[in-house]
């Protein structure tokens, strides 16, 4: 498209805060806040957009498809509007203290990458999802049940729907790209006396996650270079033959077990620590190149276990 030029560019906003709290009793909060997000914009590759255009979104040509896909040399800031209210307060002189809450984010111009593979190799560029909402709550608690040892929780789960989108019009109506579902949070905590100088602590957490969404195109079919390519190969199929069905890039619901155990004093540590500790298999990430009729898969860690010693000074 030409020689590669200098490029420059500003990104402002303002980010105002707002926070309301009302304390009705010594045990009791109740909160309201508002605020604006803010992440700068950038630069992609030059030359992404003649890229994307010439191999995906010119139908005509034997062996393209018509991807309807928008991709900027240049993406835009990326602004959220978030509101939160909630309570915050304990119960039976603190034994019990809980956190409920409920929020609302808009987000405008969404960032959010994206990754092309086609003659041209690979191109990783950032586009801009138009508007997403994402609304929830959230509960936490947390329970001494006898001194040195207590129990914890927290649930969350959150709604997300992609208001607009040009860079992919036909998403609209899907989930935001990356959040998930729900997730819920147990586990228990152990402190105890050994000597007059250590004491023996222990801690376990399992998390589960509900189904996550990596990409804004989710349950859908769409073509694939293999759907341009493949009627006018030796195999001579029909296009549709190549298409891609995304139903499942979808990470389902995946619980891991950490645990943390040993000897502790206000100076020294001595700590064993298992990650994963029932060697669950999942997914950390799943990155859909849409055009090119897959994923690319990062595994999630596997069991990791081992021994600290601290001290502090």
């Amino acid at each position: 498209f030409g020689a590669l030029t200098p490029k420059s560019a500003s990104f402002k906003q303002f980010q105002p805060k707002v926070t309301l709290s009302w304390t009705p009793t010594n045990r009791l909060n109740v909160y309201a806040n508002w605020g604006i997000g803010f992440k700068s914009g950038g630069f992609n590759n030059q030359g992404s957009s003649a890229i994307i255009n010439s191999n995906f979104n010119n139908g005509v040509t034997p062996g393209t498809i018509n991807a309807n896909v928008r991709i900027n040399d240049q993406y835009r800031k990326e602004r959220s509007s978030a509101f939160e209210v909630g309570v915050k307060g304990s119960l039976l002189d603190d034994r019990i203290t809980f956190d409920l809450a409920g929020y609302y984010t808009r987000i405008t111009d969404m960032q959010f990458f994206e990754f092309f593979v086609g003659s041209f190799g690979l191109l990783r560029v950032v586009s801009n999802i138009d508007q997403v909402d994402v609304k929830g709550a959230e509960i936490n608690l947390t329970a001494k049940v006898t001194d040195g040892f207590k129990l914890f929780g927290s649930f969350n789960v959150t709604d997300s729907e992609i208001k607009k989108n040009s860079s992919r019009t036909y998403t609209v109506g899907n989930k935001s790209p990356y959040t998930a579902a729900w997730t819920l949070n147990v586990g228990g905590e152990l402190s105890v006396p050994v000597n007059d100088t250590f004491k023996f602590f222990a801690r376990a957490d399992y998390r589960l996650t509900g189904p996550t969404w990596f990409h804004s195109v989710q349950d859908q079919t769409r073509p694939s270079l293999f759907s341009g390519l493949l009627p006018i190969s030796a195999l001579a199929l029909p296009g549709f033959v190549g298409d891609a069905r995304y139903n499942v890039a979808q990470r389902n619901t995946y619980g891991v077990l950490n645990l943390r155990a040993g000897f502790q004093s206000e100076r020294y540590s001595l700590m064993f620590f298992a990650e994963n500790l029932t060697d669950k298999a999942y997914i950390a990430e799943a990155i859909p190149a849409i055009e090119f009729g897959g994923s690319f898969i990062s595994p999630g860690g596997r069991r990791l276990w081992g021994v600290e010693a601290g001290m502090k000074f």
